[in-house]
């Protein structure tokens, strides 16, 4: 017996503040602020005041080395995860939140051979197939030796080419990149992070009882409308990471685990703010900002014929799965796509009637707006 979506919702996700998943969310921000600050001003999202002094902080209080050693495993590109994978697979690897330290330790006894692998999953998880060249992954992945070749052959996406050279480094030295990167963790923690903690803890809490009052009230809804995505993806158990430190966020990760596999949503304390109602003008300089960017337009002119699951409209614009990601969140923000099961894959759907409202929303404000200056 199937059964309901109200209730596979209510037994599956949970509400939660990972202490170790905001601080390599924080890591990750703070290696990519130059790409946050354009797609802050791309979404017109203005960055909470104390997140920007965490940042500043953070920045005079690493050293040179800290700051290099923090761009080589993080500074890649935020929405893709490409080196850093390695760190978020580990914490979600875990059911439970965890503190800081507490999965550093962890970490810290997970062999070296084990963690690049997953480096290598982490940049080329939307290139895998070229990457195995027909070999299998579970027989590849304890051979470094192995990776090293296949991924010296393959090209990374243009938004993570940076990162090839400094994943066949650590490929080739396994034990002195674990040395380097619990070092930064740690080195991170105590001259950053741990300054923050108790704040960024009390505000993202208290956000984690806002949004699960919000879901509890209607799961359903709170998944379509605020979530932006299909209910029926969580048939596993699934947490929401509701963060700080990335203000608006709503990316899925997912790992594997003896018991089966496990969900973590990093949500972003401002998403209800973001995803909720805005005034009309603003809707319209989103709406035009929409047909200002060709891969946007693009998008919708793809899902104009048929619905198109994520890896078709990849291929179809030539742009990594991540950033259909991307452009499919500002498509969200004005309720233009949805995100709808078929086949066991999810499907972007346009909608029409949307599309058509906005069209007369943009003519009313423009053209009210330009009778006003006459």
């Amino acid at each position: 017996m199937e059964i309901p979506i109200k209730e596979m919702l209510l037994n599956n996700i949970s509400f939660a503040y990972n202490e170790a998943m905001e601080m390599i969310i924080a890591m990750g921000m703070i290696a990519c602020e130059e790409q946050m600050e354009a797609i802050a001003e791309d979404y017109k999202i203005t960055l909470d005041p104390q997140a920007s002094a965490y940042h500043a902080q953070a920045r005079a209080s690493l050293s040179p080395h800290a700051y290099r050693e923090l761009l080589f495993f993080f500074g890649y590109n935020f929405l893709h995860k490409a080196m850093d994978n390695a760190f978020y697979y580990y914490i979600c690897k875990h059911r439970a939140p965890l503190s800081a330290e507490s999965w550093i330790d962890l970490l810290a006894e997970e062999p070296a051979e084990r963690a690049v692998a997953e480096m290598v999953c982490g940049v080329y998880y939307d290139k895998f197939d070229e990457l195995l060249d027909g070999n299998d992954w579970e027989a590849v992945k304890g051979d470094l030796n192995k990776l090293s070749q296949l991924v010296a052959k393959v090209q990374p996406h243009t938004e993570v080419a940076g990162a090839q050279a400094p994943l066949l480094e650590c490929l080739a030295y396994p034990e002195e990149t674990k040395g380097r990167y619990l070092q930064l963790l740690r080195v991170f923690y105590k001259d950053a992070f741990s300054h923050w903690k108790e704040p960024l803890r009390q505000t993202s809490e208290a956000a984690v009882n806002h949004y699960r009052k919000l879901f509890l009230a209607n799961p359903e809804r709170f998944i379509r409308e605020i979530n932006k995505n299909e209910p029926t993806l969580y048939e596993f158990p699934t947490t929401f990471h509701i963060s700080f430190m990335a203000q608006v966020n709503n990316h899925f990760l997912q790992a594997y685990t003896e018991d089966g596999p496990v969900g973590w949503v990093l949500f972003g304390i401002h998403n209800e703010r973001i995803y909720g109602p805005v005034a009309e003008r603003e809707k319209t300089e989103l709406f035009l900002k929409t047909f200002s960017d060709k891969r946007r337009l693009d998008f919708l002119l793809l899902l104009r014929s048929r619905p198109h699951y994520g890896q078709e409209i990849a291929a179809a614009l030539g742009i990594t799965p991540a950033a259909v990601n991307y452009h499919a969140n500002f498509l969200f923000f004005l309720d233009l796509i949805e995100l709808k099961r078929q086949d066991h894959r999810l499907y972007y759907h346009l909608h029409t009637g949307r599309l058509r409202e906005l069209l007369a929303l943009t003519a009313k404000v423009m053209l009210e707006e330009q009778e006003e200056y006459l």
